[in-house]
């Protein structure tokens, strides 16, 4: 393997070209928020009237943009409590981007247009979840409910029936359909409702489907993207049911609803160091931290 310091300065500065030819503007945005998450979500500082570090830089990012800021992105430091492995790290580096007006599918086409010049070996496909749940559950969550799609599908992969929805579906999410692109780059499209994105648009004319999308590389997730709910009472009810709704949320809403933000808005969030392992043939994002001795 070439250089895998080098390799992470190539691929940023490529990413930084594209939305720069793009009309993106480059923010930096607080590592440090007031804002507590909760249990497990955010690790604190010790500053002054005391500090999280985020684990993710959007919200800060979103009531960024404007009529004279349509598009912008930032690329920095991200922290998450829990202990390090192979794909994950206590301190590693996000591309997050927000952008007015921009639709699902041109979102997508942007995800490959930033990560696909490093993954030369893969052709894009897409997959819908939706369409996945209809043919093995029998329901259509584009005209139907979720109804009974909870303990079918945690019987299906032995799961407790008591554990919440949210962490079924990922599961079997996981075990189910990322598992199954090793040697492939697959778009996930077409989320349920109830899942770990409340804040994404339902799809236009459906009843359960989301318009969100992961990436996933040889099983590995490189990247996730979703329009923004414009109905804030549906985006706030949804959020809150599955415990995401938080102070940061609320303020990007007070932004939208004062007329400072747009409410059609698109966002997505590439993780460096797991496209840098992609890009080198590799399943470990450990050699693309730099300085791991401090």
């Amino acid at each position: 393997m070439s250089d895998p310091i080098r390799t992470k300065a190539h691929v940023l500065h490529s990413l930084r070209a594209l939305l720069h030819d793009e009309d993106f503007t480059e923010l930096v945005t607080p590592v440090a928020r007031r804002a507590d998450l909760g249990p497990g979500r955010r690790a604190s500082a010790g500053l002054h009237e005391g500090r999280f570090l985020r684990a993710m830089i959007g919200p800060a990012l979103r009531v960024n943009v404007s009529t004279t800021r349509p598009k912008v992105y930032e690329i920095g430091p991200c922290f998450r409590p829990e202990p390090p492995d192979a794909l994950h790290a206590a301190e590693f580096t996000m591309l997050d981007l927000y952008a007015a007006g921009l639709g699902f599918e041109d979102l997508i086409d942007l995800a490959w247009r930033l990560v696909g010049p490093h993954l030369p070996s893969y052709a894009p496909e897409q997959l819908s979840i939706a369409d996945h749940v209809r043919d093995a559950f029998g329901i259509d969550l584009r005209t139907e409910p979720i109804g009974d799609l909870h303990p079918r599908m945690a019987a299906r992969i032995g799961a407790d029936p008591g554990e919440p929805f949210r962490d079924v579906l990922g599961r079997y999410i996981a075990l189910e359909l990322e598992a199954g692109t090793t040697g492939r780059a697959v778009f996930l499209t077409d989320y349920p409702t109830g899942g770990d994105e409340p804040c994404a648009r339902l799809a236009p004319g459906t009843t359960a489907v989301l318009e969100r999308f992961e990436l996933i590389v040889d099983g590995i997730e490189l990247v996730h993207g979703y329009t923004d709910e414009t109905d804030q009472k549906a985006f706030i009810d949804r959020a809150k049911a599955v415990s995401l709704y938080d102070d940061e949320q609320q303020l990007a809403l007070d932004a939208v609803e004062a007329g400072a933000v747009p409410a059609d808005t698109a966002g997505l969030g590439i993780g460096i160091e797991r496209l840098c392992a992609a890009s080198a043939g590799r399943r470990e994002i450990t050699p693309f931290l730099q300085s791991p001795q401090f």
